[in-house]
């Protein structure tokens, strides 16, 4: 991969930009550069991967933004030509969920365009092993992805203004997880009462629960969502 650029980003921090789709690969080429960068250059105080891009906060005190420019180019133009590895770079997580009308708002709408109904949406939406592309929006919100071509929906033009939290959702070819109560326009589908902490890179496989196992967890972890 030879297509990548800087752009300004603030006094302290410089952005590097791949190619602007939201893409395995690419992002795994992001998440290289995060774990590799950091270690080779000690004036970079914190990295923050996203899509196809990389957020850089460098000590001012120790260089320039043109010094950190003229540093890291070789740098990275080196590591984006050596060869990518898509083996497991993060944890791989499970996630109960409980997908039922009651608890997944956009449920029954959605399962109404397919053939078994609200079973085939359980199917598609737990079949794959989800990439856990940026943490962003709130805190601990992890956008992942790859949803399945059939069931990709598009956000709601008017988002609700209290989605409860641990709500699972779908927006376009992404999935995710509400952490906590907030507003939000994605379509829902379910609802989990635990979920592990989540990182860029890692990777979350949904497991459909049964309402009673769900409200025996709810009981169990106090969740009043």
């Amino acid at each position: 991969m030879s297509i990548w650029q800087f752009k300004s980003a603030a006094a302290d921090a410089l952005m590097i930009h791949l190619e602007p789709r939201i893409e395995l690969t690419i992002n795994a080429r992001v998440q290289q550069l995060a774990r590799s960068l950091p270690t080779q250059f000690p004036w970079l105080l914190e990295v923050v991967p996203s899509y196809h891009s990389l957020l850089l906060y460098y000590d001012v005190l120790q260089c320039d933004e043109k010094q950190v420019r003229e540093q890291l180019k070789p740098v990275v133009d080196a590591l984006l030509q050596e060869p990518l590895s898509m083996g497991a770079q993060g944890k791989l997580h499970t996630i109960e969920v409980c997908y039922d009308p009651d608890l997944g708002a956009d449920l029954n709408h959605i399962a109404a365009d397919f053939p078994g109904g609200i079973d085939d949406v359980i199917r598609l939406h737990t079949e794959p092993t989800y990439h856990v592309y940026a943490l962003g929006f709130a805190p601990g919100f992890a956008y992942m992805g790859d949803v399945v071509e059939a069931l990709r929906r598009e956000r709601h033009a008017t988002p609700r203004q209290r989605v409860p939290r641990g709500s699972v959702a779908i927006a376009g070819q992404q999935t995710a997880l509400y952490p906590q109560t907030s507003p939000g326009g994605w379509q829902l589908l379910g609802r989990a009462c635990r979920w592990p902490q989540l990182h860029a890179g890692d990777h979350v496989r949904f497991v459909a629960i049964a309402r009673d196992v769900y409200e025996q967890q709810r009981r169990e972890f106090g969740d009043d969502a």
